[in-house]
């Protein structure tokens, strides 16, 4: 069932509802499956010397993973990533993250994992993902990652991390819905964090419509935001300001020179929100095929949720008016966060949380953190209080080497990982006498949205995703059935 109903009046009927309804007020029944490592050491997609499809590909370890639709393959962008176990201990590189893809018309299945194909350089190593700003490569470096990404079958685009100050002053001023603070930096003023300085998105696509070159990306736009900072994005087939109660939440058409649908985005002011700070989520919405613009440059003038008027979302041209869609967060730590419309649920779910590494999380069997779950109707809500998905001890996720998905602290027996790195202290040019000080965390979470279908019983459904694992440093493939009570 997608949200799109049969008639203008159920239409406006069941929209009214939603508007007026509280958020969820029963929990899912929720159950949680580990599929497979996904990338890194060892893994299908790694250093694995019988793989099938890559054999002895240098990628020994990596993060992130933020997927999307490109046509008729899915494209997984990931972040720093290690070709050899002692990249940490050589000079840093200009560009190290990575993307791999498949074409989902061979690899349909994501239960047997995924056969994503990395492009490689004349030793076997996984290629960098580029970034250009006209001829000249800009450093997307250790920290410097993609964040989400999209595609308007014409081209791939991703959103990636630029600088993270924007300096002004006089003779130097900030975009007009920003403000120039005390540190001569721009500020957000209207942001739950307004003391913190406003940075740079680039908004960048690939260089050729229908391409099959998928790592290197021109910049058409930079954005500079205090609430965009770390975001998600998912493009829906139809969305009318003046009429949400017709909108399509459901994927648009791919196919060979189509360019339509929505693209939404939603945003939080900060890569990691901890107590006493804030995590309020935001959301814009931008055509898709607007995005291309008329000549080089892309055309970015997305509409923000400015909040409610008589029940009914209203939009601004204007960051400034953005409000959140959710505020106030319960939980205690926020990292990355991922939303998908599920129609089996006729619902957004949305995945976030997670923990930052030692020594920034020192408590690594917190029966509170966790992956945790958030539904809603409409992309600005009402949404669901938070329910705790997936917690690594409640999982088995410390469960034992090599089977264990996250190391626990001090190695529990586990073999050497990583061995450069405990604690995140560079050991180099000596591994380190004991690298597994630095226990797995979960963090980096991500919907494969293409692979969502229905679940074993009416209102429910089966989704799939992968969240990064810190020791081993590596990405893992999950899924989960979700039922409505």
């Amino acid at each position: 069932m997608t949200h799109k109903l049969n008639t203008g009046f159920v239409r406006a009927a069941a929209f009214a509802a939603a508007l007026l309804a509280p958020a969820l007020a029963h929990a899912l029944d929720t159950n949680n499956e580990f599929i497979c490592t996904l990338v890194g050491d060892g893994a299908h997609n790694g250093t694995n010397p019988t793989s099938n499809h890559q054999p002895n590909l240098q990628l020994y370890g990596t993060d992130l993973g933020f997927s999307f639709r490109h046509r008729h393959r899915l494209v997984m962008l990931f972040g720093d990533t290690w070709v050899q176990d002692n990249a940490i201990c050589l000079p840093p590189p200009l560009s190290d993250d990575s993307v791999g893809s498949l074409f989902l018309g061979l690899d349909n299945d994501p239960d047997d994992c995924l056969n994503l194909r990395f492009r490689t350089d004349a030793a076997n190593g996984a290629r960098p993902i580029r970034v250009l700003k006209g001829a000249v490569e800009q450093p997307m470096g250790a920290l410097r990652t993609p964040i989400t990404g999209w595609s308007d079958n014409r081209r791939a685009y991703g959103y990636f991390t630029g600088n993270n100050e924007v300096q002004c002053g006089p003779g130097n001023a900030c975009p007009s819905d920003l403000a120039c603070g005390a540190a001569n930096v721009c500020v957000d003023p209207t942001s739950s964090m307004p003391a913190a300085a406003a940075a740079e998105r680039h908004i960048a696509r690939t260089p050729l419509p229908f391409g099959f070159n998928v790592h290197r990306y021109r910049i058409r736009h930079t954005f500079v935001t205090g609430k965009f900072l770390n975001a998600t994005s998912r493009a829906v087939k139809t969305f009318n300001e003046n009429s949400p109660a017709t909108n399509d939440y459901t994927a648009p058409t791919a196919g060979f020179g189509l360019s339509n649908g929505e693209l939404l985005m939603w945003g939080r002011p900060a890569f990691s929100a901890t107590v006493g700070t804030s995590a309020d989520l935001y959301l814009l919405h931008h055509p898709v095929p607007g995005l291309q613009g008329p000549s080089g440059a892309s055309s970015w003038q997305p509409r923000y949720f400015a909040g409610l008027k008589a029940g009914q979302p209203i939009w601004s041209s204007d960051q400034a008016d953005a409000v959140p869609v959710i505020e106030d967060e319960e939980i205690g730590q926020v990292l990355q966060h991922s939303i998908a419309w599920v129609p089996s649920l006729n619902q957004f779910v949305m995945l976030y949380g997670g923990r930052l590494p030692f020594p920034f999380t020192l408590v690594p069997n917190n029966p509170n953190t966790g992956i945790q779950l958030r539904t809603a109707p409409h992309p600005w809500g009402p949404w669901s209080d938070p329910q705790l998905l997936w917690n690594a001890t409640a999982e088995g996720a410390y469960g034992g080497c090599p089977d264990g998905t996250l190391y626990p602290a001090l190695g529990g027996g586990c073999a050497q990982t990583d061995p450069f790195r405990p604690g995140g202290l560079n050991m180099c040019p000596a591994p380190s006498p004991n690298p597994n000080l630095d226990f797995g965390v979960e963090y980096g979470v991500n919907i494969l949205s293409t692979f969502t279908k229905p679940g074993p019983e009416a209102n429910s459904a089966t989704i799939y995703w992968n969240i990064s694992t810190w020791n081993p440093y590596r990405v893992v493939l999950m899924k989960s059935t979700l039922t409505l009570p």
